[in-house]
């Protein structure tokens, strides 16, 4: 292994666990510390969809999720949560935000805001409406499940969900605009030393 490849996987590595560390502290955030974070699992993927490519990343972020769920819900004796159909409609759109972010933001794309907060509101969206469409159709805690009553369920829950990743994706472009900022910086006063 070259010292080029050596230096991006030591990078890869440290991004991974900046991102999953970042995971833990938000989704199971109510049981680490005295306040709750909104889950900011969607924009991880999204950052992780676009600097962590390769798709074994994917199943460490994927395995991670899993098994922070599964732990949440043994240490609460959330008897009644189990891993159903339901739950791989949820785990699917994790698969969903990595590949969009990996094919329609990678490169400097996620730069460009308006490229940015199109692809990545959309994919909120879209994954708003798989995990809690196959939840409510598929959990079993439904009786008789219809259009109509699944439509006002998606409904009642959409800002709870949509505005806390809205923001967290805010916030990660920031962080990217900064970023660059900070690198353009640096690469200038190199230049001019």
């Amino acid at each position: 292994m070259n010292l080029n490849m050596q230096i991006l996987l030591k990078k890869n590595i440290l991004l991974a666990l900046i991102l999953l560390f970042l995971t833990l502290l938000t989704r199971a955030s109510h049981e680490l510390t005295s306040f709750s974070l909104p889950d900011a699992s969607l924009a991880i993927f999204i950052a992780a969809g676009i600097f962590l490519k390769q798709r074994k990343w994917l199943l460490v972020f994927i395995a991670s999720i899993v098994s922070l769920d599964w732990y949440i819900i043994n240490i609460n004796n959330m008897t009644h949560i189990n891993f159903e159909i339901s739950y791989l409609g949820h785990i699917f759109t994790y698969f969903l935000i990595w590949e969009i972010s990996r094919k329609y933001l990678s490169g400097n794309k996620f730069i460009k805001a308006k490229i940015f907060f199109p692809i990545t509101f959309i994919a909120i969206i879209s994954s708003y409406i798989i995990s809690f469409s196959s939840h409510y159709f598929l959990s079993g805690w439904i009786s008789n499940p219809n259009l109509y009553d699944g439509l006002s369920y998606l409904v009642s829950y959409f800002n709870s969900f949509f505005i806390p990743n809205a923001a967290y994706v805010v916030i990660l472009y920031i962080i990217f605009k900064l970023s660059q900022k900070i690198s353009e910086s640096s690469l200038f006063n190199n230049r001019s030393v």
